[in-house]
């Protein structure tokens, strides 16, 4: 049972991503009732292949990092049509896939420096905390409205349930916050349910020849990094609440953790949607009991379900996940305690990615910093030996793409 109720967690703290997703590719050109078609089949089968094989309790869906740089860097910059750019995510895909097999996204988990893998955990929180008071928009709006009050009471409430250990925290809270804004006129009603867009205008659409031209291929690294890194990080702070690493800090069954998202992001490509990536959003499912296949399937399965319902799903109203989005952040916030910060080559390496990430809204971009500052300062101080050939290999790499991002304005 706290497997099912996980599941369903993972998947109301999701669904705005649901919708989301299809309206970024949409401004891309992308026919948006296919796109959501494609989205949510993709999370569909790939959740479920990664439930079975690999037994996780988290939800595949198209990753916030690399969407809106496709359409709006790529598409919309560089004047490549969408179907080139369902062709980069192919093409992302299987060498993603093909790093799997051959055990090299294995040994960059395996080798992340402890302070680099507890910074990025604490950045992936504040990230989180910062997209809920961003959706809030804080800054433009007046601090007492009725969304600000719905979600403070909002943590409020979760925060009572956790400490009384109640399992259905986090879906009591999103209800409790659907519910309640009810009667303030925030929830729009667009009907129960309707029949899926067929995916006909992006099935098989998608340009692999094209996206191989020598112009993309600086795309293409980009995508790919971007996704390897920001899986990296994500599957990283997933597989801690899950308590899934052994004693020698290898996360169990990695080896079939890390096949699905490939495939799940070639198959998006032939459908008409986005590279794939673990969610931070099933760290609800997991907080909420989650630690197995179950959890996984049990989300894809609402996914599927939520194909028919979507009119109803969209009626949920953005502030609904925010004390949601805010509690899981900072349960990831606690993890900066490992970070020995009296030693400025790993506390400033740290720093960077710790704050980069939330600034940035980008994964990658603090894992870069913090790779090639932390090989740097190391390297100024004599300690060669303490940095494994797997980090001067990821610091050399990300200073290559860092320079060349800056030199052609794709950062």
């Amino acid at each position: 049972m706290k497997e099912i109720i996980a599941g369903i967690s993972t998947f109301f703290t999701v669904a705005y991503l649901i919708l989301l997703y299809p309206k970024i590719l949409s401004d891309g050109g992308v026919d948006f009732g296919s796109a959501l078609t494609a989205t949510i089949l993709t999370i569909v089968i790939s959740t479920i292949f990664l439930g079975l094989y690999a037994n996780f309790p988290a939800l595949l869906a198209p990753g916030l990092s690399v969407g809106p740089f496709l359409v709006y860097s790529v598409i919309q910059k560089q004047q490549a049509t969408w179907e080139i750019a369902l062709g980069i995510v192919f093409w992302s895909g299987l060498v993603i896939f093909f790093l799997s097999i051959f055990k090299v996204r294995q040994k960059i988990l395996l080798h992340l420096p402890i302070s680099i893998k507890a910074a990025s955990i604490g950045g992936i929180g504040l990230f989180l905390i910062t997209v809920g008071l961003k959706e809030l928009n804080i800054l433009n709006e007046p601090i007492f409205n009725t969304p600000n009050a719905i979600v403070l009471f909002g943590l409020i409430l979760f925060f009572t349930l956790h400490h009384f250990k109640i399992t259905t925290a986090f879906l009591i809270t999103i209800l409790s916050c659907w519910i309640i804004s009810i009667p303030f006129g925030y929830v729009s009603y667009n009907g129960i349910a309707a029949l899926p867009s067929p995916v006909t205008p992006t099935f098989m659409k998608l340009d692999l020849l094209s996206s191989l031209e020598f112009k993309w291929f600086g795309t293409l690294l980009s995508v790919t990094l971007i996704c390897l890194f920001d899986t990296s990080a994500s599957l990283t702070a997933l597989s801690k609440l899950a308590h899934k690493f052994d004693k020698s800090g290898k996360i169990k069954d990695i080896d079939r953790i890390v096949i699905p998202d490939g495939p799940g992001s070639m198959l998006g490509a032939l459908l008409g949607t986005g590279t794939l990536a673990f969610t931070l959003e099933s760290s609800s499912g997991i907080k909420a009991g989650g630690r197995t296949g179950i959890c996984a399937i049990v989300a894809a399965t609402c996914c599927m379900i939520g194909l028919f319902f979507y009119p109803l799903i969209s009626s949920i109203p953005y502030f609904a996940t925010v004390p949601v989005l805010i509690a899981i952040g900072l349960f990831m916030l606690t993890e900066i305690k490992q970070i020995r910060w009296r030693d400025y080559t790993e506390s400033i390496p740290a720093m960077l990615t710790l704050i980069t990430i939330p600034l940035t809204f980008s994964i990658y971009r603090g894992f870069a910093f913090g790779f090639v500052s932390y090989a740097l300062l190391k390297g100024l101080k004599g300690q060669w030996k303490d940095v494994h050939p797997v980090c001067w290999a990821l610091a050399i790499i990300f200073a290559a793409h860092l320079s060349w991002a800056l030199a052609t304005k794709h950062f």
